[in-house]
């Protein structure tokens, strides 16, 4: 499955410059998405307001697209419709620390036995940034699965307080240590 990785907003709840480049738990939070998403066929979603993230991509030899930058759903529909897809294909923000690995394949294996065209990851009832859309159906509202994720498994950083906290969390069930990648 395809798997579009959102890395070309403004940032500016952060204040850090480039959100994809900001640093948690020893990570680039571009690096943390890599990693969730190592098995699928990633392909970055940049815009005029990232450089340093094509930089990155680029030094990385990463795919990347570089959309209009007009907005979240905007932008991922121009590169679906520009490149061709047609199929499911997995949309993600790129402020997600992954503290519990395998939410992206496990919303597969949610969405593989859903018979709607759309599945929604969220937490206590609030979206996180995860989504797999059916792609041949762009321009049409599509009914979604809900797939719950559990509390803390997973922290969308869109603040220095939402740092703390996935820095703390991270510390406290990994003690420290990628059990990922060692």
């Amino acid at each position: 499955m395809h798997a579009l990785l959102m890395c070309g907003g403004r940032g500016e709840r952060l204040s850090r410059g480039e959100k994809p480049l900001f640093e948690v738990c020893g990570r680039k939070l571009i690096e943390h998405s890599l990693l969730e998403f190592e098995n699928f066929d990633v392909l970055a979603v940049t815009s005029p307001n990232t450089p340093e993230t094509e930089r990155f991509l680029i030094d990385r030899g990463i795919d990347f697209y570089r959309a209009s930058g007009k907005g979240f759903i905007e932008d991922y529909r121009e590169v679906c419709v520009e490149i061709s897809i047609v199929e499911p294909v997995f949309v993600a923000c790129t402020d997600i620390v992954y503290i519990k690995g395998g939410v992206a394949e496990r919303a597969v294996e949610k969405y593989m036995m859903s018979t709607k065209r759309a599945l929604k990851v969220v937490v206590d009832g609030n979206a996180v940034g995860l989504n797999i859309i059916d792609a041949f159906f762009i321009n049409e509202e599509q009914e979604e699965e809900i797939y719950n994720v559990e509390k803390n498994s997973i922290i969308n950083v869109n603040t220095l307080k939402d740092a703390e906290r996935a820095e703390e969390l991270w510390t406290m069930t990994r003690r420290g240590k990628d059990l990922r990648k060692d």
